[in-house]
């Protein structure tokens, strides 16, 4: 029960998660009526930033609590509830979900340094979405891309965790840390010391590292430059 479906597939929340707009172009592009059904592979976090909304404000408005989980074939609502977004867009942007992003799987950067990868991602291993990268106590965990903090908290399996987000399409975890050093709703750049490294919730000193693109996760070794 160790690595489970990442944050419940990062909330991903994995999370716009500010209470700002992630992109100049996000509110212009939302989704503010109609229902989505969850699908195999979806987070809260993937179903938002694809429909132009922020996770929160979405999970609010269905009222889902953390850890912002969402189960295939669960009804999502897009609409200007109490305390939700106004439907201003309603007629231009109801069946046009945001699905582009500046952001490319280029110019990524190893989050540790010198570290040696202990576990590999594997494609038919839900447990397995990301890499185990070997750490020492306290070594800096940076950045692997500009983008913002989404998510930045203690979760069980994952110890401290981060969740950075890139463009709208994109994201990065880091976990097992022993120490954050930034905020929800920070904006890091590239290389930024944002954690140290730690073993909270995992067997030895490491960092869990993923990337997804639009919610689903792509092997980070195919993505990062070569080692060394």
């Amino acid at each position: 029960m160790f690595f489970r479906f990442i944050v419940i597939a990062v909330l991903l929340a994995i999370s716009a998660c500010s209470s700002h707009p992630p992109s100049p172009g996000t509110s212009a592009n939302k989704v503010a009526s109609g229902t989505y059904k969850v699908k195999r592979g979806d987070t809260l976090y993937s179903i938002a930033t694809r429909h132009g909304w922020e996770f929160k404000e979405l999970a609010r408005y269905n009222r889902i609590s953390p850890p912002y989980a969402v189960n295939v074939g669960q009804t999502i609502r897009f609409g200007a509830g109490t305390g939700s977004a106004p439907a201003r867009t309603a007629t231009t942007a109801a069946s046009k979900p945001v699905s582009s992003t500046k952001m490319t799987l280029r110019g990524w950067d190893w989050p540790l340094k010198g570290g040696t990868v202990i576990g590999r991602y594997s494609a038919a291993d839900k447990l397995s979405k990301g890499i185990r990268i070997a750490a020492t106590q306290g070594q800096p965990v940076y950045a692997s891309l500009g983008g913002k903090v989404a998510f930045a908290t203690n979760i069980r399996g994952y110890g401290n965790l981060i969740i950075l987000q890139h463009g709208t399409s994109h994201a990065s975890v880091y976990g097992h840390n022993s120490k954050l050093l930034v905020k929800e709703g920070q904006t890091v750049s590239k290389g930024q010391k944002i954690a140290e490294a730690g073993d909270l919730d995992a067997d030895r000193v490491q960092l869990y590292f993923e990337i997804r693109q639009n919610g689903k996760p792509v092997d980070p070794l195919s993505v990062l430059p070569a080692a060394g």
